[in-house]
């Protein structure tokens, strides 16, 4: 399994550059963001804000929280996409050099799986990295509440993974694309299905808190409830890896 592991990484090289890229970009904007928001010209605008009455202080630190929570999920989310792997091992026809290797389909399903939650654990010890620097720097996030949401993120993200992965091996060679989207359509349904009621309130009951409560909804949930989702998402990759062993051993071409 190592020298899959390794294949993989290698195929992923030009992803893992861009990836090292991105996580220093939002380092550095994350930390300027901070202290523009403490010392400079955000500051500035704020101060003139809540002055002119355009808005309040608890509605200014709770966009700038949003903006920084965001700012910080981009690592564990560049790091979900292993799309890329698929499509190599399809375009090369890896699973028949695969097939040939004295390496179990178990452990081969598996390196995929643990290729794509290392990628996911880099960014979480990133992202916790920045939660002990910024919450020290600023009180717009606390250390516990942005626990929350990296753990609700980084769970939501490892059962992307897995269905994706469970999908292509669904769905047989040469249907990576396909996997993502129909992945990304049944996330849309669910997260419509959700939240339906806050959203008939804005659309057609005219109702201008809706959205905001929606907010409030998901990000308390988040930042208090993300046991829920780590529990979920340790379901949902176990039952996604032993889904895709039994369908690659019993089809051929999907591992």
């Amino acid at each position: 399994m190592r020298g899959l592991l390794i294949k993989d990484f290698f195929c992923l090289k030009k992803q893992l550059i861009n990836y090292a890229v991105t996580i220093v970009g939002v380092v550095v904007i994350s930390i300027l963001f901070v202290l523009s928001y403490n010392f400079g010209n955000i500051h500035a605008g704020i101060v003139e804000m809540i002055d002119s009455g355009e808005g309040t202080q608890a509605e200014v630190a709770r966009f700038a929280s949003l903006a920084l929570l965001c700012f910080m999920l981009i690592p564990i989310a560049c790091a979900g996409d292993i799309k890329n792997l698929v499509t190599d091992d399809e375009n090369a026809s890896f699973y028949k050099v695969a097939a040939a290797l004295p390496v179990s389909i178990r452990k081969r399903v598996g390196s995929r799986f643990i290729t794509g939650y290392l990628f996911i654990v880099v960014g979480v010890a990133i992202d916790f990295i920045m939660t002990i620097v910024l919450s020290s720097l600023t009180d717009i996030i606390s250390f516990g509440k942005c626990c929350g949401v990296i753990v609700s993120f980084a769970s939501f993200m490892v059962m992307n993974i897995s269905l994706f992965i469970l999908l292509v091996h669904f769905l047989g060679k040469g249907s990576a694309a396909y996997a993502n989207i129909i992945l990304c359509l049944i996330e849309l349904v669910i997260c419509i299905a959700a939240s339906f009621d806050r959203l008939k309130g804005f659309l057609f009951d005219s109702d201008e808190n809706a959205l905001s409560d929606l907010y409030d909804q998901a990000t308390g949930f988040m930042f208090h409830k993300s046991y829920i989702l780590f529990a979920a998402a340790v379901i949902v990759s176990g039952g996604a890896y032993f889904a895709a062993v039994y369908i690659a051993g019993r089809k051929r071409g999907v591992a």
